[in-house]
């Protein structure tokens, strides 16, 4: 009798096993079901695709002009700021690097023109002192609206290093 029990038990155990993992086939299905569609509709979308004749250019100089057109659209995007500026890129660099007094040295110069450009200079002194001249040569010139120097340049706490930024209409 007991064995009956226990077979019938392990019947239903059986059955329940069979329908969870026949219930988990179908959620599977489910969840893989929009990526097999997204598939089959790619690969008909490349069948229509392949299937459509290819028109060659009829002029093919008409290519090499566009592409020459576009290369030289890329080079006036580059060089407009310089070319727009209201005064040479190199006439105010000239003027920043004059005025540097003995022991100060420049080391990079970055320049950005329009309204409201501005120029960084990176450079080293030998002493705070030939930073403040320079800072205030720099502040007496026509080209630039404002001279700024880090506090820390100033006070000599960044060992002669220094960075001076110049702002103005360039």
């Amino acid at each position: 009798m007991l064995k009956s029990v226990w077979g019938g038990y392990r019947s239903r155990l059986i059955l329940v096993g069979a329908l969870a993992l026949a219930a988990l086939a179908v959620v599977a299905i489910m969840a893989l079901l929009p990526a097999y569609a997204a598939i089959k509709v790619e690969e008909r979308s490349r069948e229509k695709q392949s299937s459509l004749p290819e028109r060659p250019d009829p002029n093919p100089q008409a290519e090499a002009e566009r592409k020459d057109l576009m290369r030289a659209q890329a080079l006036l995007a580059r060089a407009a700021p310089v070319i727009s500026a209201t005064s040479s890129p190199t006439e105010i660099i000239k003027a920043a690097l004059a005025l540097r007094p003995q022991g100060v040295t420049a080391g990079k110069i970055n320049f950005v023109a329009g309204d409201s450009g501005s120029v960084t200079i990176t450079g080293n002194s030998a002493g705070r002192e030939g930073i403040n001249l320079y800072r205030e040569a720099l502040s007496k010139e026509k080209y630039f609206r404002s001279v700024s120097v880090p506090v820390g340049a100033l006070v000599g706490s960044e060992g002669g290093g220094f960075t001076i930024t110049l702002t103005g209409s360039f």
